[in-house]
């Protein structure tokens, strides 16, 4: 996932600045906050509707349409939020929890009010019943999973413009496709013949380089998204349990 140019041009930015500068007077500086919020956690957001039973395609997004709109866009959580208690993430993430529980259990109990008024048990409901524990452990691993698609797209970028073409296969056959699909990694044999190496052993040295590189574009993504900078480790080590 690319950055927004917003965030390209202050890289220390946090995701706390950015709700700050999503009420900004300016019409410009709000609408490319509020864009760059929506680029970052969206996609994590919709990841999480997959995964409650009897939501159609038509339906998740309506709901995601729905909290842009009502809870987003007037600004309603943003003005709520407080960067004292914590990550901005579990902030929103709790937000949308609470907003996708309340819309379903209006939509179960109108629809489920039999013609004397009284309604249902609610554990009857459909939708509303997932386990919040096993939700919440997999929300975190699809953020997780967005982190590192961001540090990785990122190092990418770096590596195309410094034309290290090198580094880049090197990282991606032996630690991006085994860590995401699982695959075995290349040998260095096959990648000194695939790149024109010169030796295994410099093929290793590329693949330290790449390892520092990654390193790095992950602990500036990770800045983006605390709100102190004595939390990065913290947000690192949790990272590193999850990988």
């Amino acid at each position: 996932m690319k950055r927004d140019d917003i965030i390209r041009d202050e890289p220390q930015m946090t995701r706390w600045s950015l709700v700050a500068r999503a009420q900004d007077s300016d019409a410009d500086a709000r609408t490319a906050a509020l864009n760059t919020l929506l680029q970052t956690y969206l996609p994590v957001l919709t990841w999480y509707l997959t995964r409650h039973s009897g939501l159609d395609a038509h339906k998740r997004e309506d709901l995601i349409q729905g909290f842009v709109a009502k809870k987003i866009l007037d600004q309603s959580i943003l003005l709520k939020a407080d960067r004292s208690r914590g990550r901005f993430r579990s902030f929103l993430l709790g937000a949308f929890q609470n907003y996708i529980r309340d819309e379903l259990r209006r939509e179960n109990a109108a629809r489920r009010a039999p013609p004397g008024g009284h309604l249902l048990p609610l554990e009857e409901a459909d939708g509303v019943s997932a386990d919040d524990a096993d939700m919440e452990r997999e929300l975190h691993q699809a953020w997780v999973r967005q982190l590192v698609a961001q540090a990785t797209d990122n190092m990418q970028q770096e590596c195309i413009s410094q034309e290290r073409s090198d580094v880049w296969a090197i990282f991606k056959s032996r630690l991006l496709d085994p860590m995401i699909d699982g695959e075995k990694p290349e040998s260095y044999d096959t990648l000194v013949t695939r790149l024109g190496l010169v030796s295994p052993s410099q093929a290793s040295n590329l693949l330290v380089t790449a390892k520092r590189m990654f390193a790095r574009h992950l602990h500036d993504v990770v800045a983006e998204t605390v709100a102190n900078p004595d939390q990065v480790e913290e947000e690192l080590q949790e990272l590193k349990m999850c990988l």
